[in-house]
């Protein structure tokens, strides 16, 4: 039931509906259609994480919304994704950052209201993780109040996805993000092997469970402020993607 939710956490660009499609709109257009089986999220539910960043946004308040396309299996070719927001009635190119992150466009209007968002590689060959990054956070740092954020996010935009009865077992439990039992846990994974992880927060100290290229911090621990800090130390063998 958990490891759905083992999820990597991980500019910001303009975007706006062209009265004629550019030949970079074409190009992604074609990409996404020809695959038979795209991969995909409701628009309806993305915007259910923004709702959430918004209301949870004291957690990271230095922190802006993004999100992040992350391959679900070491051979999905991340090279050349062509990220798009289509409805019946109209559709949009969605520019990607580096390392495939991008703004999710907000506010679009009733063209929009049942949209959906479409990548140009298979059904089940992505995850589509929040990405919040705080002025503190680095190359190996993550703000706890961030990692916390980006999991109400995630909460919010994939539960309903799940079974009736497992989404009410686990809401019963707290969510993800506030589990009441120590079994439950939320775990992020890194594009790297970690081997140490360690929270401190005002002289404070503590290991944090790793485990290949996942960690789990201690979210819902309320002695671990916000502004605590988890550093990461990686396999230094492999290359940072």
């Amino acid at each position: 039931m958990l490891c759905l939710y083992g999820a990597a956490v991980q500019a910001q660009a303009d975007t706006a509906q062209a009265t004629e499609p550019s030949a970079q709109d074409v190009a992604a257009s074609v990409n996404v259609k020809g695959i038979r089986d795209p991969d995909w999220k409701p628009y309806s539910a993305m915007l259910k994480g923004v709702k959430r960043f918004e209301e949870k946004h004291a957690l990271a308040p230095g922190a802006q919304l993004r999100f992040i396309l992350e391959p679900r299996r070491a051979d999905v070719d991340m090279h050349a994704i062509a990220l798009r927001l289509e409805s019946d009635d109209a559709a949009m190119a969605i520019p990607l950052g580096e390392r495939n992150i991008f703004t999710l466009p907000v506010e679009q209007g009733l063209l929009y209201e049942k949209a959906e968002l479409t990548v140009n590689r298979g059904a089940g060959s992505v995850r589509w993780i929040p990405y919040v990054r705080s002025a503190a956070a680095s190359d190996t740092i993550r703000r706890l109040g961030d990692l916390r954020l980006a999991c109400e996010v995630h909460w919010a935009i994939d539960k309903d996805t799940l079974p009736f009865a497992m989404r009410t077992a686990m809401g019963a439990l707290g969510g993800p993000c506030n589990f009441v039992s120590q079994k439950g846990t939320y775990s992020f994974s890194e594009p790297r092997r970690i081997t140490a992880a360690t929270i401190s927060y005002n002289g404070k100290s503590a290991p944090v469970p790793f485990s290949g290229s996942s960690f789990t911090p201690p979210l819902r621990e309320q002695d671990w402020s916000d502004d605590s800090v988890v550093e990461l130390t990686f396999d230094n063998e492999q290359a940072a993607r």
